[in-house]
């Protein structure tokens, strides 16, 4: 039987369930505003191996699993102004309930895409209002609630038990909803059962306390009572559930009922993408959908989890899911092979010593990664091929990769079969240079190419298998050689990050390369995770240019890590970074080339900026010093890049990357100079101009505050500021 830990025990206890050979199991479902993200996955993921892990062990589970779909407020909806369904609905033209719809449809696909059982019931919030407004009327006549203004509040002091989940307790609560104060409350911890809709407001619905909307913690309640009960086994959820979320859930739920909520409570660590919280300003939250696009099957993903126990922090990174990706190929591959080996029997003894091993790891607080490891001893180990097959698809059944479907999937055209056949008969031939040759035709039209004792066999490759072959691809900079070491062999480096926009792309490329003159230069373009057909429309540029070099990123890497590849790769003595949105019309470098024979001067280009506080910098700089240059066009010595360092990773967009990698040249001692009449051109900016003002707000705000956080207490550095002026803006400021 499984032993887990339990939030709400502090310990690894074994589930027993309340009625003999039922489990009724209630999982946090999707708000269905926005896709479920690769985080909100894992946390499914988990539920999903809880699940069969139980069914192993005999039981029956009822799986409750609710869709979201009232559109609660929350504090980041308050921060928008609005409520995000609503906000959804108005941007993409649609109703709410259409909305509502299609992003629940695409959880549907995304879970059967890895493999998730289907709950025995997804029940919608908005159709279970009459149940959420008889709890919340029940706790009013128990002393546990009170109105004000049509908001109806949970009473906190009301409930000793509160805090019990979470460890959250005293006065100094945070409160139970994500929002500012509310200055109707009793006490500040006290959270909202049900909310006054406000005038204006369609996502409405009639209660004895006037029109109105749901808190977001009752809805859980009343959609998990309705169909497990007042009390039920096991609720599974993130980490960032256990309060408020789970915390208040408990609270409204005993006190209505009176009876203890949930005996287990199973929470999913969080998942973090290369290293870092996964938010859509540090543009790195991933969709299933886009591992797809990527090549990845996304059981490659499931595979990935199964790697790190789930109360740990798991990081996500591209390199883990190409290591994943092959790892579930192998598997499949080895069933594909065994699947044409005879029968042996024996071995009983080794079989149930491997089976035992296997489920002891699984029903050890899910210890997917021992199992996973055994499972690979057993795969390498001497049993025979059909035998490690059975044991396999069986461990798969708790896995859920879909191993046994491999057989299938690699069935090949008929005339395939006949180039294999001609292939074996060279071979019988010792003809070994032919069959050679058809084994790289097959490979080259998307077949791997297997000899055995029992023939030749062949498969398609996978998606990824394909993509790989169309060119190598790296996952992070640190995956990339640095030549800065070494010395200069060439005049000139360009690096462009191609962030997508081909015809952008192309034209700025060849504005590069036309314009080099005598200078011996090259260009190296950094593909960034485009998916747009600029890493195609690169390869082709690179067979005709001897001089361009294309470093393709499987993923976004972020435009300060994809220009540190462009810097560690030069050979140039003297690198100039270029925008996509910029073109340039004349010889630069012969300017570039007499400015930097300037030891003072650090960086030099078109674009110059000024600033009195380092609030705001406007591009007035003509001529002459400035206190930063815009990326559009910026020049630099080689050399400096050892003195002055790589960029910060953590721009991962580019807004005012450009300003703090300035800063770090001037901390040096170097200048930064302008001049206007360099012959280049700005065209449409799209990385900027096909954002939403949210998104540029948000994503400006995030850089400049990295900006400020490091440089916002040097003045000295700043050309045109007054220091005792500075300082009095700075204490205005904050």
């Amino acid at each position: 039987m499984l032993r887990i830990y339990n939030t709400l025990a502090k310990r690894v206890e074994e589930i027993h369930p309340t009625t003999a050979g039922l489990i009724q199991m209630y999982t946090c479902g999707p708000t269905v505003y926005r896709d479920a993200h690769i985080g909100n996955m894992r946390t499914y993921l988990m539920a999903d191996w809880v699940r069969r892990s139980l069914i192993h062990s005999g039981l029956e589970v009822t799986h409750i699993k609710n869709i979201t779909d009232v559109g609660h407020m929350r504090q980041e909806l308050v921060e928008a102004g609005g409520d995000k369904m609503l906000m959804a609905a108005l941007a993409e033209g649609k109703t709410v309930q259409e909305i509502a719809d299609m992003y629940a449809g695409r959880f549907f696909r995304d879970e059967a895409r890895l493999n998730i059982m289907e709950a025995t019931v997804f029940p919608w919030a908005s159709h279970h209002i009459p149940e959420m407004v008889s709890i919340v009327e029940s706790l009013v006549a128990k002393g546990h609630a009170y109105e004000k203004g049509g908001n109806l509040y949970f009473d906190v002091p009301s409930f000793p038990g509160y805090g019990k989940l979470s460890n959250n307790t005293g006065s100094d609560l945070l409160e139970g909803v994500r929002s500012e104060a509310d200055p109707l409350k009793s006490d500040p911890r006290d959270f909202t059962l049900w909310k006054a809709a406000e005038p204006g407001r369609d996502l409405k619905w009639d209660s004895p306390w006037g029109p109105g909307f749901p808190g977001w913690h009752i809805e859980c309640s009343a959609m998990a009572s309705k169909y497990l009960g007042e009390s039920f086994d096991i609720h599974t959820g993130g980490v960032d559930n256990i309060f408020p979320h789970h915390e208040d859930e408990i609270a409204q739920s005993e006190a209505a009922f009176g009876n203890q909520h949930v005996n287990y409570w199973i929470h999913a660590q969080h998942l973090l993408a290369d290293g870092a919280k996964m938010a859509k300003s540090g543009g790195n939250v991933f969709l299933i959908e886009e591992l797809i696009e990527r090549g990845f099957s996304p059981l490659s993903f499931r595979y990935l989890c199964m790697t790190v126990r789930y109360r740990h922090r798991m990081n996500f990174t591209f390199t883990s899911l190409k290591a994943a990706e092959k790892a579930l190929t192998g598997l499949r591959h080895r069933v594909w092979l065994w699947s044409q080996e005879p029968e042996a029997g024996g071995y009983e003894a080794q079989i149930e010593e491997y089976r035992r091993r296997f489920w002891e790891h699984v029903e050890s607080d899910l210890d997917l990664p021992s199992a996973l490891a055994m499972t690979w001893e057993m795969v390498r180990s001497e049993l025979p091929g059909r035998a490690k097959m059975a044991l396999l698809l069986e461990f798969d059944q708790m896995f859920g990769l879909d191993l046994d479907k491999a057989p299938d999937e690699n069935l090949v055209a008929p005339d395939v079969t006949a180039t294999l056949t001609a292939r074996g008969e060279h071979r019988e031939k010792a003809d070994y240079s032919a069959a050679d040759t058809i084994r790289g035709q097959l490979a080259t039209g998307g077949y791997v190419v297997q000899d055995t004792p029992n023939g030749t066999l062949a498969r398609p490759k996978t998606p990824l298998e394909l993509r790989q072959d169309k060119w190598v691809s790296v996952s992070s900079s640190r995956e990339v050689e640095s030549y800065l070491n070494e010395p200069a062999d060439l005049d000139f480096t360009f690096i462009l990050n191609a962030y997508g926009y081909p015809g952008d792309v192309k034209r700025c490329i060849e504005s590069m390369l036309t314009h080099a003159g005598d200078h011996s230069v090259e260009a190296i373009v950094i593909d960034n995770g485009s998916t747009d057909g600029t890493g195609e429309l690169l390869e082709e540029m690179q067979g005709e240019h001897s001089n361009l070099r294309v470093v393709h990123c499987d993923h976004v890497i972020g435009d300060a890590a994809s220009k540190n590849i462009g810097l560690m790769q030069s050979r140039g003595r003297n690198i100039v970074v270029m925008d996509g949105s910029a073109e340039i019309t004349g010889d630069i470098l012969s300017s570039i080339a007499q400015k930097l024979d300037d030891p003072t001067v650090g960086i030099f280009g078109p674009w110059g900026l000024s600033t009195g506080d380092m609030q705001h910098f406007h591009e007035e700089v003509e001529d002459g010093d400035a206190d930063a240059m815009q990326a559009y066009c910026m020049a630099f010595r080689r050399e400096s890049v050892n003195t002055v360092g790589l960029m910060r990773e953590c721009f991962r967009f580019y807004r005012n990357l450009d300003i703090d990698y300035c800063f770090q040249f001037k901390d040096k001692g170097y200048r930064v100079v302008a001049d206007s009449s360099l012959p280049l051109v700005r065209h449409e900016h799209r990385q900027w101009t096909e954002l939403d003002d949210n998104q540029r707000d948000e994503l400006s705000r995030k850089n400049f505050g990295r900006f400020l956080k490091r440089w916002g207490n040097r003045p000295d550095l700043l050309i045109a500021a007054d220091a005792v002026g500075f300082e009095n803006q700075q204490r205005f400021h904050h």
